[in-house]
């Protein structure tokens, strides 16, 4: 510590003038030195002894430090150090024991504060009259690679919506006589829906896939137990070969098909259901009376009995002596690579959940953000298709262009996690990580992951552990080595540095490794690649203090000259 020693031998010169005793510690020490911005917050302790007489016992020092950077200073909290017999207020020395000399502060860190000194004005104010002594520099500043977040956020596509597989059904039913099962179409129940089994056998004249055909058949609940299953066995047979005989006149096909058939027997909750549902004033006291019964039997019997009294009690058991007939077919859909070729020739002919399907069938981002504004220009009130434009515009770094994206998209429809999320990337490169924090837990609300971009923030609040836990999701990653550095693990650092994709600021951090485990070859090296691929870096590299102890190397210079 040089300066420190210089900043000594003025006070001793000074103190020697006046009482001829100083003996002080020679050096003092910083600590950190540099300085750090961590959490945009610089602290420093200054930590020393002043010796057994080592301070006049009359004498009074204002130390000042301040911290001079281009285009302004910042003025420091003071400290006074007096002797025993000194008047006023300050730090009191004892000249026999000597004491210790302690000095700390914390400020806000600025951008422009990044190359910096810490200095200190050192003024004798004895007798009541202040001598400037001397401006002496005791540090260097600022480090700030903990703020060097790698743009590496993630960005949030809104789901598409597209179903390569599309099932349709359709139902119609068949209606039998009291205690029959013969197929009767002069049945007034079947005449009354014969515009359902229409559709049905129109449904089947599409000619799309047929997935399966499901019978299910059932019995009135009125009956005895084992002849309502014989029934329900026969209604489901009668609809099979009903079934069978269509299908084959409609599909022209001789190909016998599986229809499934599940016989129910008697369908007493659907009575219930439909008794519950019913005007009828006894209802309750009707309910109640077939609940009590002991055994099915009895319960069968007092169905029967209530068709005498109640009329409408029959209509319901008509409805239940059917058989459901239901028909389920594949929706027919466009290939793959029908709906990647239409996207970009005729993407007017694809729905919105088309376009936005073929955009995630290429990886090229062009592509990608040209169908994506097809979609826009085709479906204007998609929100989906503006936040997927957004989204394909961050990767290209075309921001102004992304955030009007974003902003339509949560015009159309607010609070969107996926819309959240991107905003929140866009204030974090905008460096407003007050605003990212808020929108990332918006996204968190709606369900969307964003413990990885989290991270970001927390890197920017000097959270390193925090953040090294937000970013161990991805492996060989920048902003994972960048945490991992600040929290001291190097080795660590190195090593995902060393497996992840080489880019000017991977290089760049390799160079600050270097610097900090004092490895020339490591900096030089890793500096010219990174200047290579961002010249910008040459800059950085003249102005980072990480380099302080490689200033006056020769290669180093040549380096950022």
């Amino acid at each position: 510590m040089r300066n420190f020693r210089t900043l000594l031998v003025i006070m001793l010169a000074v103190f020697v003038a006046s009482c001829g005793s100083l003996k002080m510690p020679d050096p003092y020490h910083v600590d950190p030195n540099p300085l750090v911005n961590k959490g945009g917050k610089v602290s420093f302790t200054v930590k020393d002894t002043i010796p057994p007489k080592g301070f006049p016992k009359k004498e009074v020092v204002k130390l000042e430090p301040y911290l001079k950077y281009e285009g302004g200073s910042l003025a420091l909290k003071p400290m006074l150090l007096k002797g025993e017999k000194a008047e006023g207020e300050g730090t009191v020395v004892d000249f026999k024991q000597g004491g210790p000399l302690t000095y700390t502060d914390v400020f806000d860190y600025k951008p422009e504060m990044q190359s910096s000194e810490l200095w200190v004005k050192v003024t004798s104010l004895k007798g009541g009259k202040e001598i400037a002594i001397a401006d002496v520099k005791i540090a260097d500043g600022i480090v700030i690679t903990s703020t060097r977040v790698g743009h590496g956020e993630s960005v949030q596509l809104a789901a598409h919506m597209y179903q390569k597989e599309t099932l349709i059904s359709t139902t119609a039913k068949l209606y039998f006589d009291y205690n029959k099962s013969n197929l009767n179409t002069s049945l007034k129940l079947n005449k009354d829906t014969k515009n359902e089994m229409d559709s049905l056998m129109d449904f089947i004249g599409l000619g799309w896939e047929i997935k399966d055909i499901n019978i299910a058949a059932w019995a009135s609940p009125e009956g005895e137990l084992t002849l309502n299953q014989e029934l329900s066995d026969e209604r489901g047979a009668t609809a099979k070969k009903y079934m069978e005989k269509n299908v084959k006149k409609i599909t022209k096909s001789k190909e016998e098909r599986t229809i499934n058939v599940s016989a129910k027997g008697a369908d007493y909750d659907g009575f219930m259901a439909a008794l519950n549902a019913s005007e009828i004033a006894d209802k309750n006291k009707i309910s109640n009376v077939i609940k009590s019964q002991a055994n099915r039997n009895e319960r069968e019997q007092q169905i029967r009995n209530m068709t005498v009294i109640y009329k409408e009690v029959e209509v319901m058991l008509a409805v239940l002596r059917r058989a459901e007939i239901s028909v389920t077919c594949f929706e027919p859909k466009r290939t793959d690579a029908q709906i990647a070729a239409l996207s970009t020739s005729n993407p007017d002919s694809l729905s919105v959940q088309e376009l936005l399907y073929a955009a995630t069938m290429t990886e090229d981002f062009n592509t990608q953000l040209a169908i994506y504004k097809s979609a826009i220009k085709y479906y204007e009130q998609c929100w989906r298709a503006y936040n997927n434009a957004a989204s394909v515009d961050i990767k290209l770094g075309n921001t102004e262009e992304a955030a009007q994206y974003l902003e339509k998209a949560n015009t159309i429809k607010a609070s969107q996690g996926e819309v959240e999320n991107n905003m929140g990337v866009l204030a974090a490169w905008n460096k407003d990580y007050e605003a990212a924090k808020k929108h990332y837990e918006a996204a968190q609300s709606a369900g969307i992951d964003v413990n990885y971009n989290m991270g970001v923030i927390k890197m920017i609040d000097g959270d390193y552990a925090g953040a090294e836990t937000a970013f161990a999701t991805k492996k060989c990653d920048y902003n994972l080595a960048l945490a991992q550095l600040e929290n001291g693990k190097i080795a660590e650092a190195t090593k995902t540095l060393d497996c992840a994709e080489k880019s000017g600021e991977v290089y760049y951090l390799l160079a600050i490794i270097g610097a900090r485990t004092n490895n020339t070859s490591m900096v030089i090296d890793n500096l010219k690649n990174a200047m290579d691929a961002v010249p910008a870096y040459k800059n950085e590299a003249k102005n980072d203090k990480e380099f302080v102890n490689f200033a006056t190397n020769s290669d180093f210079m040549s380096l950022i000259k």
